[in-house]
């Protein structure tokens, strides 16, 4: 791929005075879309190596939905207390069992299943949410390239409102990621013999030029091993994207050529449900272990204990499900228990916030909560695990949603009485989680250079871009720390490396 050149203009200005301030402009240019991840513009660590502060974007993909790619988080951390949070439960999107919250653009979305299909947006401004009509649901696979809408829109995948490809009549495929200049699309496919295969396909595709249409001549197809595969996360490592199937078989592709990386193995279980750009490698949240795995171009490498398990649950069939970035640190979401954990940065421990469920206790067998209970209403037995599904940034915190294995249908009607009203809330549960320091807005696509402001000074944070404000919110008193003596580093940080080249980068 054609290298993305990348052009920034810094100035930095960090004052002592009754409060410490932060006030860091970057002008940049990030060349043309091609479904890249944008890394990070700047982190700033004290003396002792601290992490303190930065901003970028964070590339993460998280069951079914890939975050906004140009949502920017802006994050100071405090000096004490770096551990403290809030936690609010918010109105529930709908009487799902499940909740799967999303961004695309400013906006979190649920899809609702129960008691009636709808597409619901949160409204921060009423604390409610709005069901919008079918012809502005996000579309599947939605995603923000060059500023316009990528989604598959019934059997067509669809680029700013224009066809661009009949999937059906093509043969069937199913789109599924851009990264990169390629569309990446999941194929199954009858052989003239009776026969099947099933595929993964790289297509050249540009937002750029007259012609947008998708020359499937162009791909570069790799057969998956076994029948029951198929395309679960997606992530990128520098020039490569990555898939891993639900069988293991973990795939990637670097502008030419497919590598397979891990052999799909039908005797083992073996699924990553969450991908995110973390510094210098790419970590991939895994089931049934747990914890995450890490990919840095050349091997993967299981990280024990990241996270822990808590005392008294299993350390056999746990899910990390679910991850994040916010405030500079690592969110982690693990079932079936719905842990809540962070990485401190400073101090590399992980912090076990909380479960997203208050019941029942936990325990290590069985394995799941309400194993009995979901047997004997005719479930599957771990229809019950509990999971924290996503963790979206938006504003100055996260959104939560929490749910069953099951979905939509598993709590329905009376089939599982000995769960109280109270208790079957909890599953499809939607919440706010702030941790102060934290600033996130989806900045308008340029094609060209763009200035964006990052300010914390006077008891606020906020967010500019080309002069107009995004975002905002307010600061404690003392929560800045002093940043006079930080160390500022351009274009490497906790979201991973800015593509391209960086010049006249200024410190005042």
């Amino acid at each position: 791929m054609r290298a993305i050149m990348v052009g920034m203009l810094v100035a930095a200005a960090v004052m002592r005075s009754a409060e410490a301030d932060l006030d860091v402009t970057v002008t940049i240019d990030l060349g043309q879309d091609l479904g890249q991840n944008f890394g990070t513009l700047f982190s700033g660590t004290e003396a002792e190596g601290r992490l303190a502060c930065g901003a970028g974007f964070a590339a993460v993909y998280n069951s079914y939905f890939r975050s906004d790619r140009l949502k920017i988080q802006f994050f100071v951390r405090p000096v004490k207390q770096t551990a403290a949070y809030t936690l609010d439960p918010l109105p529930r999107a709908g009487s799902d069992s499940g909740a799967y919250p999303h961004g695309l653009g400013n906006d979190v979305y649920v899809h609702v299943f129960k008691p009636e299909r709808s597409y619901q947006v949160w409204q921060e401004k009423t604390a409610q949410w709005r069901s919008l009509p079918s012809q502005k649901w996000p579309g599947k696979s939605a995603a923000t390239v060059r500023g316009k809408r990528l989604e598959v829109r019934g059997d067509h995948l669809v680029y700013d409102g224009e066809r661009i490809l009949d999937q059906a009549k093509a043969g069937g495929y199913r789109y599924s990621y851009y990264g990169q200049g390629h569309l990446f699309l999941y194929r199954k496919q009858t052989t003239d013999g009776g026969g099947e295969i099933k595929q993964i396909t790289a297509v050249p595709w540009s937002p750029y030029g007259a012609d947008l249409s998708v020359d499937l001549a162009q791909g570069v197809a790799i057969d998956l091993k076994m029948m029951k595969e198929f395309p679960y996360a997606w992530g990128q490592f520098g020039d490569e994207v990555l898939n891993c199937s639900n069988w293991g078989g973990l795939y990637s592709f670097d502008g030419k050529r497919w590598v397979v990386v891990v052999e799909a193995d039908e005797k083992t279980s073996y699924q990553i449900y969450s991908m995110v750009s973390f510094g210098d490698r790419l970590l991939m949240a895994q089931y049934p272990s747990g914890v995450l795995f890490s990919y840095d171009g050349a091997e993967v490498r299981t990280l024990t204990g990241w996270p822990p398990v808590p005392p008294g649950a299993s350390t056999s069939v746990r899910e990390a499900q679910t991850t994040a970035i916010y405030r500079g640190e690592l969110l982690v979401g693990v079932w079936p228990w719905a842990e809540l954990w962070r990485r401190d940065p400073d101090t590399q421990d992980w912090v076990f916030m909380r479960r997203m469920f208050t019941h029942p206790k936990l325990h290590a067998v069985p394995v799941h909560p309400y194993e009995s209970e979901a047997e004997a209403a005719g479930l599957v037995r771990n229809d019950l695990g509990q999971r924290l599904t996503a963790m979206v940034p938006t504003g100055d915190a996260l959104l939560l949603g929490t749910s069953s294995k099951g979905g939509a249908t598993v709590l329905e009607g009376s089939r599982l009485k000995l769960l109280t009203s109270s208790q079957r809330q909890e599953y499809g549960a939607m919440y706010r989680l702030k941790m102060p320091g934290n600033l996130a807005a989806t900045i308008t696509w340029r094609d060209g250079p763009t200035t964006l402001r990052f300010r914390a000074q006077n008891g606020r944070m906020s967010i500019q871009q080309d002069g107009r404000e995004l975002a905002s919110t307010s600061l404690a008193p003392g929560l800045v720390p002093d940043l006079s003596a930080a160390r500022i580093q351009w274009g490497k940080g906790v979201f991973g490396p800015c593509p391209g080249e960086m010049s006249a980068m200024e410190r005042r």
